[in-house]
């Protein structure tokens, strides 16, 4: 399942703890291989209005609010366009465009930055009208994903993200994020049962936000100051995309 309608649910973990939940999964998930690798990387461009209206949705409590982005999933060289809409219920709705097929109606996408033509018919065509869209954010990060063998849920656990902005490079270098997905309302699973036991609440983490909060020193980030004080992160010029 491709999980565009799902409902999702966050933790914020240290590396050490990651290791230890992916052992506890081992009976009742699976792991998911791309080209025979369980860990893939992924790169993404975040793009939002130059007052950052996404980004100020979402530190404003908005309960509807939206992200685009182009991301590209470097073990197979996939690359999508995405708006990833969160709705007052909980629930997140994706809506993606393939960009890297030569075989397609819509051309391969040529700037990994630009929020071309066919990025904003995607928008206009699911009611977003907005314009001004210019990159604000470059993430990378690693990926593993575990799927359950008894009913449909999907948990991904991120690790590595790096961030840069202009000249603002930032590491998260002791991080893990695990994001449980499922097609309804969520319910007690082996997962949760684990989280529960090492005193893991959800924890809302949004990779965009906490990036332009490292990044954009203009970027109103109150609410999210708490997060950042909790991170382990370091500050770098020298690593490349």
């Amino acid at each position: 399942m491709s999980f565009l309608n799902r409902f999702d649910t966050k933790y914020v973990l240290k590396i050490e703890n990651a290791f230890d939940f992916l052992k506890n999964m081992q009976n009742d998930y699976s792991l998911l291989q791309i080209n025979d690798g369980v860990i893939q990387s992924y790169e993404t461009v975040y793009f939002d209005t130059p007052d950052l209206l996404c980004f100020n949705l979402h530190h404003n409590k908005r309960a509807n609010r939206f992200k685009f982005r182009t991301r590209k999933y470097l073990s197979n060289g996939k690359m999508f366009n995405e708006i990833k809409k969160k709705l007052n219920t909980g629930k997140t709705i994706k809506f993606r465009q393939r960009r890297d097929k030569i075989k397609n109606e819509i051309p391969i996408i040529e700037n990994f930055s630009e929020f071309d033509k066919w990025f904003k018919l995607l928008a206009e065509n699911n009611g977003y009208y907005i314009e001004n869209l210019i990159p604000q954010l470059f993430i990378f990060f690693n990926r593993i994903t575990l799927l359950n063998k008894h009913f449909p849920e999907r948990i991904t656990l991120d690790f590595g993200l790096r961030y840069e902005y202009d000249n603002a490079k930032f590491m998260l270098n002791n991080t893990a994020i695990i994001e449980l997905k499922r097609d309804r309302s969520p319910e007690r699973t082996v997962s949760q049962d684990f989280l529960r036991k090492i005193n893991k609440n959800p924890s809302g983490f949004s990779k965009y936000v906490i990036g332009i909060s490292l990044t954009h020193d203009k970027a109103k980030k109150n609410r999210f100051l708490p997060r950042l004080k909790k991170l382990s992160y370091e500050r770098s010029s020298s690593w490349k995309k």
